[in-house]
């Protein structure tokens, strides 16, 4: 509910408010109680045809010396606005996308379920046709509530004690949660998720200081690139980490095997090599890997786990195992160096080149 207080030029006073039917009927005294039905059942048909529903209320105040609480003005029942909002022409196709992505989508609305509901259809939301109010959310108990996250996509007259339960609900139950909002009931859901997006252009300043991410045209579109470019980001950190792995195997192996076996010439790889080694793969590495290209069809995959590992165990070996080829090759050449009767300069050329 939001009052205001207007004074014309010849100092007639008048005082509008404006807010969910609910809280403007409970505040207005001039309606009984086949009138405050007639609103209710009006309002529900409005909303079933995917309207948002104001109600409006207007009271006479004289003077300055104004009531400390909004609900203390004389309110008169004035009607109902009804604002049609239809989704974005592309939003059933976002959902898509993230529904290739394994990534599930729930709408958390202030507008009522009727409304709710009708927008899920027009946006292609998968969902069950089941709304969970905020009144019934904050009713439920904890455990009560992470089971219901699970299987219920519509969430209506939300408000922000509800909709921060329900993200922290879905963190309990080890999702990763992004939150997307513009209005400053939003705040607290957008700070605890862990990533929030709030929206640039229609955003409150409280939605856009509270999120992590923020969409400049406010194009869910946007979330679906920043989806694909981590999950890029992510895949070529794991490939250069385990390039790295590998080429430092025989690094290590060079040095330490013709000491420990005692071989023909015993210091291959002097600090200097190792060193200049190093200046020469890091940055090669990091600049390939980079540009790397993102995977086919790396959208349709499913997301990992919050507490998955960097690497499985088979990855790790095989990038053992890519090092142990790689030395063998360097051994075999460094011995064939020996048996040519070449010198350690020479030698130590050959495994340095190789």
């Amino acid at each position: 509910m939001m009052t205001h207080i207007y004074r014309n030029a010849a100092g007639h006073q008048i005082v509008a408010t404006k807010g969910a039917v609910e809280r403007i009927v409970l505040v207005c005294r001039n309606l009984d109680d086949e009138t405050k039905t007639l609103i209710f059942k009006k309002t529900h048909d409005l909303a079933s045809k995917g309207y948002r529903i104001l109600g409006v209320a207007s009271a006479e105040w004289p003077g300055n010396d104004f009531p400390e609480s909004q609900d203390a003005f004389p309110w008169q029942f004035e009607g109902l606005i009804a604002l049609f909002d239809p989704p974005k022409q592309n939003i059933q196709g976002v959902f898509n996308h993230f529904y290739e992505a394994g990534i599930q989508v729930k709408m958390i609305t202030g507008d009522y379920p009727e409304t709710a509901l009708n927008i899920a259809r027009q946006s292609g939301l998968q969902h069950e046709e089941t709304v969970l109010t905020g009144e019934r959310v904050m009713q439920m108990s904890t455990d009560e509530l992470r089971g219901a996250v699970r299987t219920t996509a519509v969430f209506a007259r939300m408000f922000p004690d509800a909709k921060l339960r329900v993200v922290e609900a879905l963190k309990s139950n080890g999702e990763v949660v992004a939150m997307s909002g513009d209005g400053v009931n939003d705040g607290p859901a957008l700070k605890s998720a862990q990533i929030g997006v709030a929206m640039g252009k229609r955003g409150t300043e409280v939605a856009k200081g509270a999120a992590s991410m923020v969409l400049l045209d406010d194009n869910l579109d946007r979330m679906v690139t920043a989806i694909e470019l981590g999950r890029k980001i992510y895949n070529n950190l794991r490939k250069a980490i385990r390039y790295v792995i590998s080429i430092h195997v025989p690094i290590v192996l060079i040095v330490v095997l013709p000491l420990v076996f005692g071989w023909t010439y015993l210091h291959m790889l002097a600090p200097i090599h190792v060193i200049f080694m190093e200046l020469i793969m890091d940055p090669t590495c990091a600049v390939a890997y980079e540009n790397e290209p993102s995977e086919p069809g790396i959208l349709k995959k499913a997301p990992r786990a919050a507490d998955a590992p960097l690497f499985t165990g088979r990855e790790l070996t095989q990038s053992i195992l890519q090092g142990l080829v790689i030395t063998a090759g360097i051994l075999g050449l460094y011995h064939y160096a020996i048996s040519q009767g070449a010198s350690e300069e020479k030698t130590r050329a050959f495994v340095f080149t190789t």
